[in-house]
């Protein structure tokens, strides 16, 4: 039997997982939390084995959600449940201890076949769409739009995200500042992303730097 924990601040959802899960007599979710610290509580006292949460908190990143409950327990599977694009946000979530990603849009069959797979098998579940999962065990070398970031344009980045000015980072780099304008439009391009709040949001948010 696995023990799953559910966090996600919508009743309707927390019920849903309960309902559409019963029907697999391997899985019993044991808690469905409202918010971070609910769960953290309840991870402190009782026996988990995978956590499913949402992605988008007000008050946590993602990165830090991962953290904090590996320390309270490092066996814990973690699973973020999301609408959001995965191709940004996969590998610096693997790297921080998630074990996978599942669509919002997922049949109960092939999430429950990623439950089992994560926690029994040990796998990454990187990509899945509704009616069948793809793995992609190769955190190193991936296939997502943050790892085709250079280690100059990372520079930048994180120089960005300081609140530094092109002019003051043309200086700590030794660059032009045209040159550094020009590894802005290409973060922007292969993030995605039209303008530079959207730049430093998703940089921040998904504590990318």
């Amino acid at each position: 039997m696995i023990n799953l924990l559910i966090i996600d601040p919508q009743p309707v959802v927390r019920c849903g997982f309960k309902t559409i899960l019963s029907d697999f007599d391997f899985l019993n979710v044991v808690y469905a939390a409202e918010d971070v610290d609910e769960a953290l509580a309840y991870i402190n006292s009782n026996a988990v084995d995978v956590l499913i949460s949402e992605m988008s908190f007000s008050d946590i990143s993602p990165v830090k959600l991962i953290k904090k409950v590996k320390q309270l327990n490092p066996e814990i599977e973690v699973i973020f449940f999301t609408t959001q694009d995965q191709q940004i946000y996969s590998v610096p979530l693997l790297r921080a201890g998630a074990t996978g990603f599942l669509s919002k849009n997922i049949k109960a069959s092939v999430m429950a076949d990623a439950i089992h797979k994560i926690k029994s098998y040990k796998l990454h579940i990187t990509n899945n769409y509704n009616n069948e999962l793809k793995l992609d065990l190769d955190i190193d070398k991936p296939r997502n739009r943050f790892g085709t970031l250079s280690s100059r344009e990372i520079e930048v980045l994180k120089y960005l995200t300081d609140g530094k000015r092109n002019i003051e980072i043309a200086e700590r780099l030794n660059i032009n500042q045209k040159t550094v304008n020009t590894y802005k439009n290409r973060m922007m391009h292969k993030l995605n992303v039209n303008n530079m709040f959207d730049l430093y949001l998703q940089a921040k948010n998904m504590d990318l730097v």
